[in-house]
């Protein structure tokens, strides 16, 4: 290893005469001698360290070079992932511009950043063992990222990082940042949760998205609410919607779907949310254009279905030992289906969600009444 130290002393001195071509040089030297996973670790601190020093002096390209080094070093030698180095990725990140411009006021239409955040997950996806961090990557290089895009104002691309974070109590507090930002309309502090919601059950992570739900509505100064919701239907679908999923019957999500159809009809984005859950969690094929949201559903029971690989989709994973406590005790309230619906009924707004005719849908043995979360569920007769 004394030939690294070497170069070091020498990329240290370049750096004190402000010899930036020469120290770079050096840095990509020292990259081309790693010759294994335990010389990439020590390269990895030099190129850290060097690309901190230049962010900090405003030297962006250089930055950007040794950022990009440092994560191809990641890659090209599969180093095992460790908290320092998740840690290095968020400080290196973090001084890193988005874009160079002659101008201050000139804006830029590529993030210079993204090759440096594309190899980090390939490199997160390439050393996982899980197979839905091999198709995401490290929930924890996500949160790493949401929370400073979220902290340099670019909150599209952290929103995309919070919904795999598997952090409900930041990504809420996100969330309610964002929805109080001047200029975001009436309705925005629901629309957001709700389509957060969908977007987490799409990648089937329920326990979150019943953890983030339960939080923001706590917490949101406009909500402030606990189920049942008083005159927020949409929230009270969501809330019945856990449950259908977490007990897994296909009967009472065809049941509660067409219930809160009024609800549903004017977004189509919720239709389409809708439609991929029942995929996921029910292996519905998808619609065909123009069928409608029910139909849909309904053609699903007299197909085989759509098989659901592991590879594409996977059950919850970790989330901080204080979160998962949390989600634990959360599950439980919704194991009576019936309670929970009755309670919603009070408080929606009147005439507006009523009972659907299920008799002329599906027959339902021995009632034609709603169905109960007791019941199995059963294949429709549409004839």
């Amino acid at each position: 290893m004394a030939k690294f130290e070497k170069l070091r002393s020498k990329a240290e001195d370049a750096i004190k005469e402000n010899n930036i071509y020469e120290a770079l040089q050096i840095y990509r030297t020292v990259r081309n001698r790693c010759k294994d996973e335990a010389q990439a670790k020590e390269c990895l601190e030099m190129f850290y360290q060097a690309a901190v020093h230049f962010g900090a002096q405003e030297e962006k390209t250089t930055a950007l070079d040794l950022a990009e080094v440092y994560a191809d070093t990641l890659v090209a030698f599969s180093v095992k992932p460790s908290n320092q180095i998740y840690e290095e990725i968020g400080k290196i990140f973090e001084v890193l511009p988005v874009t160079i411009t002659a101008s201050p006021t000139e804006k830029g239409s590529h993030d210079l950043r993204s090759k440096f955040v594309n190899d980090v997950f390939k490199w997160s996806k390439q050393v996982s063992t899980k197979s839905f961090q091999k198709l995401r990557g490290d929930p924890q290089i996500h949160r790493i990222f949401a929370r400073i895009y979220w902290a340099q104002g670019d909150y599209n691309v952290a929103r995309l990082h919070f919904l795999l974070a598997n952090d409900p109590e930041t990504f809420s507090q996100f969330l309610i940042d964002y929805t109080a930002k001047e200029g975001q309309g009436e309705n925005d502090a629901e629309d957001y949760i709700t389509q957060s919601v969908f977007l987490l059950l799409a990648y089937k992570k329920l326990r979150i998205a019943q953890s983030l739900f339960t939080i923001y509505c706590r917490d949101h100064p406009q909500i402030r609410q606990k189920f049942p919701f008083r005159n927020i239907p949409i929230f009270n679908f969501l809330w019945l919607l856990f449950a259908v999923l977490q007990a897994n019957n296909f009967t009472l999500f065809v049941y509660l779907v067409d219930k809160y159809r009024p609800v549903l009809h004017g977004d189509c984005n919720h239709r389409d949310y809708l439609d991929k859950v029942g995929q996921i969690y029910f292996k519905i094929p998808p619609k065909n254009e123009g069928s409608g949201l029910l139909g849909g559903l309904l053609k699903g029971l007299l197909s085989k279905g759509t098989e659901v690989t592991k590879e594409e989709f996977s059950a919850d994973e970790e989330m901080s030992e204080q979160a998962t406590k949390n989600a634990d005790q959360l599950s439980k309230v919704f194991n009576d289906f019936d309670a929970l619906n009755s309670a919603a009924d009070k408080t929606n707004p009147p005439g507006m969600i009523v009972e659907p005719n299920m008799e002329s849908m599906v027959e339902i043995p021995e009632s034609s009444q709603k169905p109960s979360s007791s019941q199995t569920p059963t294949e429709m007769d549409l004839d």
